[in-house]
């Protein structure tokens, strides 16, 4: 079995617990998924069953979330549900700084990853070592972030729109909002609505999910260029021989779906320039059907 599933996460329940009942709803065990949710973050959840989890490291990484922050509050965990360390009076705040201060975040470029994540030191969580009381030493890591929309504003809290690159924390940048406010601040909302080209609207509830559900490669990887593989070609993809491209100007950092005849997804590979022009080189090849 063999595809995507778009899943809608209810809080409450990790990733994996939301992984292992789409397993057991699928009856497959090989998955995997693209980009982890908290606990009490909902929406949208990307699944891979099957050898659908090769296509895992070519499909869009960027996000979009909708995300409430509430001000005069900070934790722990830079969220709600968090212990709280302090609380000041945001209740003076204007709308316009509030505004001001989340639209800002757009031009931060890097990114401390809180102690309470899934990001691994020496094979461990790093949640793992904050509930021992442990603080790991982390590197800023490169963020993007693309856009952010203000909503709603409401005394002490308001709600945005961010659309953002992978392994940005909405509740660290709602952490740092607060700070430029002079006043701390917390997450207390999150809701994945899109990851790449896939929409919450698409996704199915856990009661939903059924194989009927899977997305196959011409969905999935519709972002992708297609490369037509003729018949007497498709022998060569598993010897890693590159294929003959039409002459033209290709990007060869640029993944393509290198589908047979019939339209049977064999593999996947990026154009190579050589002195001979283009050609396509298979840098990953799937078995057969």
């Amino acid at each position: 079995m063999t595809g995507l599933l778009l899943a809608d996460k209810p809080a409450g329940l990790t990733s994996h617990d939301v992984v292992d009942r789409a397993r057991a709803a699928l009856g497959e065990k090989k998955s995997g998924h693209a980009g982890t949710l908290d606990p009490q973050a909902t929406g949208l959840l990307v699944i891979a069953f099957g050898d659908a989890t090769r296509w895992l490291p070519y499909l869009p990484s960027d996000k979009r979330y909708l995300a409430t922050v509430r001000f005069g509050i900070e934790t722990v965990t830079e969220d709600i549900w968090g212990k709280e360390i302090s609380r000041r009076d945001a209740s003076g705040l204007s709308e316009a700084d509030i505004r001001k201060a989340l639209e800002s975040l757009v031009s931060e470029k890097t990114q401390v990853p809180p102690m309470v994540s899934a990001l691994k030191h020496k094979g461990k969580p790093l949640y793992q070592y904050a509930r021992q009381g442990i603080e790991i030493e982390r590197k800023a890591r490169p963020l993007e972030v693309f856009e952010i929309k203000v909503l709603a504003v409401r005394p002490g809290e308001a709600d945005f729109e961010i659309h953002c690159g992978t392994g940005t924390y909405v509740r660290t940048l709602c952490a740092k909002a607060g700070r430029k406010l002079n006043v701390g601040g917390c997450m207390a909302a999150l809701r994945r609505t899109a990851v790449g080209p896939f929409r919450l609207e698409d996704a199915c509830p856990l009661e939903g999910m059924d194989a009927s559900r899977l997305l196959g490669p011409d969905k999935a990887l519709a972002h992708l260029k297609e490369f037509k593989v003729s018949p007497g070609a498709e022998k060569f993809l598993g010897q890693g021989r590159d294929l003959a491209m039409e002459p033209g100007d290709y990007d060869a950092a640029e993944t393509w779906r290198l589908n047979s005849a019939d339209g049977r997804l064999l593999g996947l590979g990026s154009p190579k320039e050589g002195a001979g022009g283009w050609a396509m080189h298979p840098g990953r090849v799937f078995p057969r059907a």
